[in-house]
């Protein structure tokens, strides 16, 4: 009776193990196809602007026949945020801090070239997409994912309309990123996009301080499940976190962690020809 029992917990033991070292899952797990979309956009290995619509119809493509309504809808979704972000021609994190209103003619900007306002106007139209997709996903199954995608949609469209869009829209970001947290504790990508807005709102709402600490603090739980991408992420905003704060020696530490992961990155190139 007594080895019966000593059995019985060496079973539970292994069973508990297995079950907490189980993959976590998304509630919609990315393409092969999207992701390597992902991989080349975030490595500055597009060529052309026909390699990103290749790239981009592979991952609308691979979207299965047999997923569900909902899937399908979070996956089309992700596929024109990433194509929007694209459109902008740079993953430029602190273009959130230089937002210009893409229907001002009277902008004199040099960066508000009709070049670059067509390439914002192009960007939104695939955020506005990406967020209607995420809508009627979300109205099909109020899950993480989908409120996630919406809140990225959401905070990439803020960088490229007007400034009544982001006043208007600017804080369902951090709203909604709280709502997906709520709905999936463990989907280390809302975390960031709960804080984001600390290290690039306008100054004068930003508190770098705190972006700093979520941001280290989210990083660093293990609980938390990240994509390589969002690993990324973290390591650039940390970095800023240091750079806006005139530490260059301690963002370069950062952003040297970040450049492990996609060492042609443009976002990074900018960082270091201005800096180091």
């Amino acid at each position: 009776m007594k080895k019966l029992k000593c059995l019985s917990v060496l079973l539970l033991s292994v069973f508990s193990t297995v079950l907490f070292a189980q993959e976590y899952k998304r509630d919609v797990e990315y393409t092969e196809a999207l992701y390597n979309f992902i991989e080349a956009y975030y490595n500055n290995s597009i060529a052309s602007e026909e390699e990103a619509d290749r790239l981009y119809s592979d991952a609308v493509s691979s979207i299965s026949e047999d997923a569900s309504e909902y899937e399908k809808e979070v996956q089309f979704a992700r596929c024109d945020y990433l194509y929007g972000m694209y459109s902008m021609g740079e993953y430029d994190l602190e273009s959130i801090q230089k937002i210009k209103n893409i229907n001002d003619t009277k902008d004199k900007n040099e960066n508000a070239s009709e070049t670059i306002k067509q390439k914002k106007a192009k960007a939104a139209s695939y955020f506005d997409s990406g967020i209607e997709h995420a809508q009627k996903a979300i109205k099909l199954e109020n899950r993480s994912d989908a409120v996630l995608i919406y809140v990225m949609c959401l905070s990439s469209n803020c960088t490229v309309k007007p400034t009544s869009y982001v006043i208007g829209n600017g804080l369902k970001v951090q709203s909604n990123a709280k709502k997906a947290i709520a709905l999936d504790p463990k989907n280390g990508t809302a975390y960031f996009y709960q804080w984001a807005q600390d290290l690039y709102a306008p100054e004068f709402f930003a508190n770098y301080k705190r972006g700093y600490n979520k941001m280290y603090s989210n990083y660093n739980d293990e609980n938390l499940h990240f994509e390589k991408f969002d690993r990324f992420n973290f390591l650039i905003a940390i970095g800023d976190s240091f750079l806006k704060r005139h530490d260059n020696d301690s963002a370069k530490i950062w952003y040297d962690k970040a450049k492990a992961y996609y060492p042609n990155n443009r976002t990074l190139k900018k960082i270091y020809d201005k800096n180091y």
